[in-house]
């Protein structure tokens, strides 16, 4: 009897020194190699969340300096497009305060932040700034803010009139030549009084190597065609949101709105 005791004390006391709990899961920020009982605490990275706006015109991929044709036969061609996106969020839940689209510098890439996927199936969010910090002094946000001159650059005007919306500029053969370029375009929305909002519901995450993303479509060839309010880049070509140019505006944000979409 004693020796049958003896035995599971042993037994025991081995089995207990060599159990060593922690987090066993290798792809845990806090994995343990050393242990070999699994305590429930590992944790993990946020997943990294994308959002895509790929640009096309109507069926042809999109590209700056490329050249397209319209519906009424002329040829044209983008030199910018950019625009803010802020405030999105589901409900109480915020995604990202403030991100700034720039083709030429990101293409397709509108922001990566870290998140939930699972709280945002559906989004709101504002193309503009808010009036409550649009003529804030664009130095005193963050570095790191597209806010920020360094990083908003051209897409703020001053302190009187804040940031410009959505800019959206480039060249067009209106006299059918086959390749003389002799129009500018120029949209640069902005002002308080265009800001504006999007909503989107059921929303599908896409599962990536590091996260999940969205794609989103934004159809160059829809804003100007757009069958309610057409955009004639002949006679209607510059807009910066100034008196005289607010139908202009109005109509550019219209179309772009339109042609947004996830």
């Amino acid at each position: 009897m004693i020796r049958y005791l003896v035995f599971i004390f042993f037994f025991v006391f081995t089995f207990l020194s060599c159990k060593k709990e922690g987090c066993t899961d290798s792809t845990a920020e806090n994995f343990n190699p050393n242990a070999n009982t699994d305590d429930g605490t590992c944790t993990y990275p946020p997943d990294l969340l994308r959002i895509n706006v790929n640009a096309s015109f109507g069926s042809q991929d999109f590209f700056l300096d490329s050249i397209y044709q319209t519906d009424e036969g002329h040829l044209v061609k983008f030199t910018d497009l950019k625009f803010f996106i802020t405030d999105l969020k589901n409900g109480t839940d915020t995604l990202i305060d403030a991100a700034l689209y720039d083709y030429r510098e990101t293409q397709n890439t509108l922001f990566n932040s870290a998140g939930d996927f699972l709280k945002f199936e559906s989004l709101t969010a504002k193309i503009g700034i808010d009036s409550s910090i649009n003529h804030d002094d664009p130095s005193m946000f963050p570095n790191d803010s597209p806010l920020n001159i360094t990083n908003a650059g051209l897409m703020h005007w001053g302190w009187n009139t804040g940031y410009i919306f959505i800019s959206i500029e480039g060249k067009v053969d209106t006299l059918s030549s086959g390749n003389n370029f002799n129009h500018n375009f120029s949209f640069h929305v902005g002002t308080d009084q265009f800001l504006d909002s999007v909503a989107f519901d059921n929303l599908t995450w896409s599962p990536t190597s590091d996260g999940h993303k969205l794609d989103w479509s934004l159809d160059l060839k829809t804003f100007l065609n757009n069958p309610l309010s057409p955009i004639d880049l002949k006679n209607e070509f510059l807009t910066h949101s100034g008196s005289g140019q607010l139908l202009l505006a109005e109509k550019v944000k219209n179309n772009f709105l339109n042609a947004l979409t996830p």
